[in-house]
């Protein structure tokens, strides 16, 4: 069978596309789509290994069944570095979203206010001038896998909701496209009625967003150059 496999971040700079064509055997695996990206696109096959597959916006196992007409994707090292359902269910006040910059706190801080919050903790990223081992960086370009990305952070917002029930308000939104030194690049905003609960859901969803949600970063310099925060450059 003839599937398509979405690329996103560096992944679609080495294969010069967004999307690849990749001809399976029947009743193949994720195992046997790696193998199958490898051979028939060399240009992807040093990057293979090293990237997660998803399977209809899911990370698949490596002996998951690839099913016709699957909607498949090559996550390469995310980043790391919607709206409320509105119904009448009990749990927290939920906004998550991806969002063009500048990011909007003031919206963020009215989603989760409440009468019954009393600490409210803030995470707020920031483009910086400088990488660990790169100096000279004027901004970031944010790209994302939209349909999963959403989804994650929606998941990763309930989770925080099971996992600190004291929680009574959690804002995540990520900013994607051309930021500069300066903008702010991700918002997590958590409520309590204390503020102990408040900075511990806050650090947590913080660190699952960076973990989990496809969305890749690109390190723009002043001489004009680029590099992929987490794909290993040509050759190496």
């Amino acid at each position: 069978m003839l599937v398509q496999v979405r690329l996103f971040g560096g992944l679609t700079e080495r294969a010069g596309s967004n999307r690849v064509e990749v001809e399976l055997a029947d009743h193949a695996t994720v195992t046997d789509l790696r193998a199958a990206i490898a051979d028939q696109h060399p240009a992807l096959a040093p990057l293979v290994s090293g990237v997660k597959v998803a399977v209809d916006l899911e990370v698949a196992r490596e002996d998951q069944p690839v099913p016709a007409g699957a909607e498949l994707a090559l996550l390469p090292p995310v980043a790391g570095g919607a709206d409320s359902d509105g119904g009448d269910a009990p749990g927290p006040r939920v906004l998550t979203g991806l969002t063009a910059p500048p990011l909007d706190l003031a919206a963020a801080l009215a989603a989760v206010a409440g009468p019954e919050v009393g600490g409210t903790a803030i995470f707020l990223g920031t483009v910086r001038d400088h990488a660990p081992d790169l100096d000279g960086i004027v901004g970031l370009d944010y790209s994302a896998y939209p349909e999963m990305a959403e989804k994650e952070l929606a998941d990763i917002a309930a989770e925080i909701g099971r996992d600190h029930p004291e929680t009574t308000g959690i804002a995540l939104l990520h900013a994607v496209g051309e930021l500069e030194v300066g903008d702010h690049t991700i918002l997590i905003v958590c409520a309590a009625a204390h503020r102990a609960p408040a900075f511990d859901a806050c650090r947590d969803a913080l660190e699952r967003v960076k973990d989990r949600v496809p969305i890749w970063k690109r390190e723009r310099t002043a001489g004009g150059d680029h590099r992929w925060v987490g794909l290993p450059e040509p050759g190496v």
